[in-house]
């Protein structure tokens, strides 16, 4: 009888070396293709509000997915309630019923960071479950925009670290 210990352990490294290239035991989000596509009219629209805004401001993303990840095709600024430099209050896309098919929210960070902070991700996380918001936008400067899919919410609703996705202006 032959010995096939080392065909053993060879699939038990194959079986590995698949789950961690797919994402499934590592501890970050599953890389995506999906993109961001956004037209140069919103995409001008977001810096001039970057530009605009020393606080942080909010706008919610109105949009579509598509095969490829999502189209972004207008913005709305929701009732911001309180705003700092470093903080806002505002009532969360998706709560508004006179708009429809909101995707996502876009807001401003002034310090340079394009990530989302501990308190973005928890707003996050329960705008997805409670609105279906699939995106989380962040601008830290004028062409540099950190962009976040409902991938990285778990099934308790807590965020953890992904890769920006890339954006596309169409």
């Amino acid at each position: 009888m032959k010995n096939y210990g080392g065909s053993k352990a060879t699939i038990v490294l194959m079986i590995i070396s698949i789950l961690l290239v797919g994402g499934y035991i590592s501890g970050r989000a599953v890389f995506s293709e999906k993109k961001v596509f956004i037209s140069p009219y919103i995409f001008n629209q977001l810096n001039a509000e970057y530009e605009a805004n020393t606080d942080e401001v909010v706008l919610c993303l109105v949009g579509e997915r598509v095969l490829e990840g999502w189209k972004i095709v207008n913005t709305y600024k929701p009732n911001i309630l309180n705003s700092s430099f470093n903080s806002m209050e505002y009532e969360t896309c998706g709560s508004v019923q006179s708009y429809k098919n909101v995707i996502g929210s876009w807001h401003n960070h002034r310090n340079g960071l394009c990530e989302l902070s501990d308190s973005d991700m928890f707003a996050f996380g329960g705008d997805y479950y409670k609105y279906g918001i699939e995106l989380a936008m962040v601008q830290c400067d004028g062409n540099r925009i950190g962009i976040y899919s409902k991938d990285i919410i778990n099934a308790e609703g807590y965020t953890f670290e992904q890769d920006s996705m890339k954006y596309e202006v169409v």
